[in-house]
Formats: structure tokens, sequence, C-alpha cells
């Protein structure tokens, strides 16, 4: 499954790429699946662009998700998910860092990855560009290939799904078949 390829626990993994390139769809799709299985999962939301309602309507459930909104703050938010990274009991702490990501130095990146190593979680940082460069031991970029248009004549059409391409960045011991994986997603 393509979420077990991008999330391996005790590990860091980036997914970058630019608005309406998939990026926050495939988060989506990673705390579905995290919190359909039972686990825990925390999401540090930068920007405050999540939308739960969308997230749950997309079967993520939220009983299962910790929502950390930082407004803003990219330091307390950086804090907030060092924090959760060395808590017990989460399958997977995310970080979305939105379209300003924060300035994050290389020690700090390594100590992040250290921490979830030791608490053996997987730790996804989503933006739009790369933050924590080699501390990633993936780091995968999203694109948008193709539109899909829904409904009869130009005024009454709306979106009904797009097609993502995941792309390999870097790879540092993990799967390599990811770099061809291609995804459809509906809304």
């Amino acid at each position: 499954m393509l979420v077990d390829r991008l999330l391996r626990q005790g590990a860091m993994t980036e997914l970058v790429g630019p608005l309406s390139s998939g990026r926050t769809s495939v988060l989506t799709l990673c705390l579905r699946t995290i919190t359909r299985r039972g686990a825990l999962a925390a999401l540090v939301d930068v920007d405050h662009a999540f939308d739960p309602a969308s997230a749950a309507e997309a079967g993520v459930d939220l009983r299962r998700l910790l929502w950390v909104r930082s407004e803003g703050r990219r330091r307390d938010a950086l804090r907030a998910v060092d924090l959760l990274a060395r808590c017990p009991g989460f399958t997977l702490v995310a970080l979305d860092v939105g379209e300003s990501p924060p300035r994050l130095s290389l020690g700090a990146a390594f100590r992040l990855r250290q921490a979830a190593r030791r608490s053996r979680i997987a730790l996804l940082v989503v933006g739009s560009r790369r933050v924590i460069g080699g501390a990633a031991t993936l780091s995968v970029q999203t694109r948008r290939e193709r539109l899909a248009w829904i409904g009869p004549g130009l005024s009454c059409r709306r979106l009904g799904g797009m097609r993502t391409g995941l792309q390999v960045v870097r790879a540092q011991g993990a799967p390599a078949s990811l770099g061809s994986r291609r995804l459809w997603w509906t809304t």
C-alpha cells in the first residue's frame, strides 16, 4: 500500500509540491489509513489549512486525530512537533508547514529525525518546498497531472477529480518502487 511506502516507523518523510498538486490529498490519505487502523495520529497545522469536515468525509477518524493549530506561529509549530514526536502512543505525527515553510536548521531537523527514531513513529512534513533536507529518509514531490470535470455544459461543470503524480526526490533506505507511482484522487 502507498501509505506504508511513504510512512515508515522511526523515520521522517517529506512531502512537497505547489498549491493544487495533491499534497493535501496525500496527507489526508495518510491520516485516513492510520486512523482507520485504530492508531493515533497528530497533525500540527501551521496555516490553519486543515478542514476537519472534508477529512471526515474522506474517511479520517477524527476521534483518533489530535489537531494542533499554531495559527501561523512557525516556531511554536516546530516545538509542538518536537514534543509530539517524543510522546508515546502516536503512530503518525504530521506537520503541514503550508506555503511559507519555517527555517529549520540542519541540527533541528536531525533532532526531529532522532526523536522519530527513538519513539518509533512516522514523522511526515508537508509543504510547498523542502525544509528538512538530508534528515529526511524519503522526500516525495507531488505534481498535478490532469483535472477531470463533470457536469453538463460549461456553466454547470465542477471538479470531479485530479490525477496526481508522485516522484521520489530523495530515498535513503526507502523502497525505490514508489518513484513511478501515480494516483487518481476524486473529490
